[in-house]
């Protein structure tokens, strides 16, 4: 009988200890893919975000700005996604001429810094537009961009992953959901 009380006790542990692991795991995954949904009524666009991310609206010229989490207390840059949306109404164009004008932009931004990675033609909820990636060499460190832009109507609209270039790999799943999720209510 004393047997039978010490498997009985040695099996409750075992299944306290797989019940705090699937625990733990199902934190740790909801932390990591839970999204929240976000809704810009002002400029019609909606997305959906990591849960761990926090936003700001009207930052910068951005509609509207994604931040991830630091990672640690010495984190000097937090990966960001940011949606700038352009009234081009005073300067109606399309898509191959927008698309000229933001790269021409970039060179002068960034001069000789500007290391060009892809210049191609992209989705936007399910909207034709262009992708362009490239690095930003800068004197406190190199920044890889990947910046997507469509047109509807008379407003333009840019979605940008930002990232060390040493850390730009990390988040980018996590960006491309992101993107991937970006509807346009106009």
């Amino acid at each position: 009988m004393q047997r039978r009380q010490q498997q009985n006790l040695i099996a409750g542990i075992i299944a306290a200890i797989g019940l705090v692991l699937v625990s733990a795991v199902g934190w740790f995954y909801l932390k990591q893919f839970r999204t929240i949904s976000y809704e810009n009524s002002r400029y019609g666009f909606a997305l959906k975000y990591p849960a761990a991310w926090s936003f700001a609206e009207n930052l910068g010229g951005a509609a509207a700005v994604f931040v991830s989490p630091k990672e640690h207390a010495l984190d000097i840059f937090q990966e960001n996604v940011n949606v700038v949306v352009q009234d081009i109404s005073r300067n109606p164009m399309g898509l191959a001429e927008y698309t000229e004008t933001a790269i021409t932009q970039m060179r002068a931004v960034f001069g000789t810094n500007l290391e060009i990675l892809d210049s191609s033609p992209a989705l936007i909820d399910g909207r034709e537009g262009h992708q362009f990636g490239f690095i930003g060499k800068g004197p406190d460190g190199n920044f890889q961009y990947m910046c997507r832009w469509t047109i509807v109507g008379t407003s333009a609209y840019q979605i940008t992953y930002t990232a060390m270039e040493s850390g730009y790999p990390k988040l980018l799943p996590q960006a491309e959901r992101m993107i991937r999720s970006f509807k346009i209510r106009r």
